[in-house]
C-alpha cells in the first residue's frame, strides 16, 4: 500500500508541475495588442467607414453606368460600359468586401454588444446590417441570408430566395428600432459613432426611412408579400427622416488619412459624365448640373465637384430620397392624392438646398418645381415626373438602378457593343454576376449561372 501511495505521489507531482508551468506559458503568450473579443464602441467607426467606402465605390459606379450617370472611358469601367462583368475581379471583390467587412463585423457588434445589454449598440448594429443585405441583395438577387455569416463554421451556406431576404431586411429594421426604443444602463455610443454621434431618436427615423425603401423595392411583387408595398412605405415615411439635417450620411475627412474612393475613379478619369444625363439636366435648366459635374475646356468632366472631392459626403439614406419615396408610392395608392404633389416638392426642394445650399435662391427652386416637377392628374405622366425627379436627386446611389428595373424611368437607350454571351440581347443588364469565388467553392452555389438579362425576385 505504502509503495503504490509513493508511486502515485511521485507520479502526479511533475504532471502538476507540468500543468502550471503550461497555465503560466499560456498567460504569457496572451497578446495584449490582438484582442480575441473587441467592444463596440470600438467597432462601430471602422464599421461605418467601411459601409460609407463601399456605398460610393465600385458597385455604385457599374451600375451608374448601367443607368447613364456615368460613361465608362478607361480601366474596368470601359468594360462595364459595354456590360462585361469580370466575374474573378470587380464583382468578386465586392461581394467579398461586403460579406467579409462590415457585415461579419456587424454580426460580431450585435452579439457582443447584446451580451453587455448594449442595446443601442445592437440597434445601430442591426439597421446598418439591414442597409447592408439591401444593397447585396438589390445587384446580385438570391444571396445567403441564414447562414451568411457564421464564418469558418459553415464556408457553405445557402442562397436564400429574395422574397425571404426582404423579410429578413425588414426584421432587422423593427428589431433595431426596438432595441433603440430601450431604456438601459451601460454602455452608449457618442463620438464613437461618427454618423450621428449616438442620437438615437436619429437612427430610429432613418430605419424607419430605410423600411420605405426596401418596401417600395418590392413595387412589382405586391401580389405575393400579402400587402401593398406603397401603403407599407407611406406608413414608415411618416416616421421616418424628418429633415435633410437627420440625413444617414457619413462625412469623410474624418481622419487625415481618409478620403473618399469615388475620388478616385474620377481623379484617374475612368469615368465621365454620360451625355445624355449632362443633356437632361441642362434642358430642365436644373441648378444641381453644376455641383454634379463640370465643364473643362468643353468636355464634361467629374473632378473635384460635390460628390467627388477627397472628403466627399456618402448618403446612405436622406430626407430628400424618403419624400420622393412618399411621393411615388401615394401616387401608387391614390392618384388624385394631393399630399403626392407636397411631397414631390418638398423632395426636389431638399435636394436642391442639399446639393446647392445658399447657391440656389427659393425663386429659383419655385420656378424649378413649377417647369418640372408639377403633376397634372395624369397618372403616367405623374409617375414619370416623380421618378425623373428622384433619378436626379439620387445621383451616385445604387437606388436609381433598382427604380429603372422597378419602373422602366428614364427610359434609355443600351450601351453600344453590349450584345454578347454573358448580356444576350444587348439591353441595360438586370443584375451582377455572380463571383467566381462562390461558383468554384461554395457547394451550395444555385445550379443554374445567370446571365445579365436574368431577372431577379423583385424584377420580374
Amino acid at each position: 500500500m505504502k509503495a503504490r501511495n509513493f508511486f502515485i505521489k511521485i507520479t502526479i507531482l511533475p504532471v502538476c508541475i507540468l500543468f502550471l508551468f503550461s497555465c503560466e506559458l499560456q498567460e504569457a503568450n496572451i497578446n495584449p495588442n490582438n484582442p480575441t473579443k473587441v467592444p463596440p464602441n470600438v467597432m462601430l467607426p471602422y464599421i461605418e467607414e467601411s459601409i460609407a467606402r463601399l456605398t460610393c465605390g465600385t458597385s455604385q459606379v457599374m451600375s451608374g453606368i448601367f443607368v447613364q450617370y456615368y460613361t465608362g472611358i478607361d480601366n474596368h469601367p470601359l468594360q462595364v460600359q459595354q456590360y462585361i462583368l469580370n466575374e474573378a475581379l470587380y464583382v468578386d471583390w465586392i461581394w467579398n468586401d461586403y460579406y467579409d467587412g462590415p457585415m461579419i463585423n456587424l454580426s460580431i457588434m450585435i452579439k457582443e454588444a447584446e451580451a453587455l445589454g448594449a442595446y443601442y449598440y445592437s440597434g445601430i448594429g442591426k439597421i446598418l446590417l439591414a442597409n447592408c443585405f439591401g444593397n447585396v441583395t438589390s445587384v446580385y438577387g438570391d444571396v445567403p441570408y441564414k447562414e451568411a455569416l457564421e464564418g469558418s463554421v459553415n464556408s457553405n451556406p445557402v442562397y436564400d430566395p429574395q422574397k425571404e431576404i426582404y423579410e429578413g431586411i425588414q426584421r432587422l429594421l423593427d428589431n433595431g428600432i426596438e432595441d433603440l426604443q430601450k431604456n438601459y444602463d451601460g454602455l452608449k455610443p457618442g463620438p464613437d459613432d461618427i454618423i450621428y454621434g449616438g442620437n438615437v431618436t436619429k437612427w430610429i427615423e432613418a430605419g424607419y426611412a430605410l423600411k420605405a425603401r426596401y418596401y417600395m423595392h418590392l413595387s412589382k411583387r405586391a401580389d405575393e408579400v400579402g400587402y401593398n408595398p406603397a401603403q407599407k412605405a407611406i406608413e414608415s415615411a411618416a416616421k421616418g427622416i424628418k429633415s435633410s439635417a437627420s440625413d444617414l450620411v457619413y462625412n469623410f475627412g474624418y481622419s487625415a488619412a481618409e478620403y473618399n474612393p469615388f475620388y478616385s475613379y474620377t481623379l484617374l478619369n475612368y469615368i465621365i459624365p454620360n451625355i445624355n444625363f449632362t443633356s437632361m439636366l441642362t434642358q430642365m435648366i436644373d441648378p444641381r448640373r453644376t455641383f454634379y459635374y463640370k465643364r473643362l475646356f468643353g468636355e464634361s468632366n467629374l473632378n473635384g465637384v460635390y460628390f467627388t472631392s477627397s472628403n466627399s459626403p456618402v448618403f446612405f439614406v436622406t430626407y430628400h430620397e424618403l419624400k420622393l419615396i412618399e411621393a411615388e408610392a401615394r401616387l401608387r395608392v391614390n392618384p388624385a392624392d394631393p399630399k403626392a404633389q407636397d411631397a414631390l416638392k418638398e423632395g426636389v426642394r431638399a435636394s436642391i438646398k442639399k446639393i446647392t445650399g445658399t447657391a440656389t435662391t427659393d425663386a429659383t427652386i419655385d420656378a424649378y418645381i413649377t417647369r418640372n416637377a408639377t403633376l397634372t392628374g395624369d397618372y403616367n405622366s405623374d409617375l414619370q415626373k416623380v421618378m425623373i425627379q428622384k433619378y436626379i436627386a439620387l445621383f451616385t446611389s445604387i437606388e436609381s438602378w433598382t427604380d429603372y428595373r422597378r419602373t422602366g424611368i428614364p427610359q434609355l437607350v443600351p450601351n453600344a457593343n453590349g450584345d454578347h454571351n454573358q448580356n444576350p440581347g444587348g439591353a441595360i443588364p438586370r443584375r451582377f454576376t455572380y463571383p467566381q469565388t462562390e461558383r468554384l467553392y461554395n457547394q451550395n452555389f444555385p445550379e443554374y449561372l445567370p446571365n445579365l438579362q436574368d431577372r431577379m425576385w423583385l424584377d420580374k
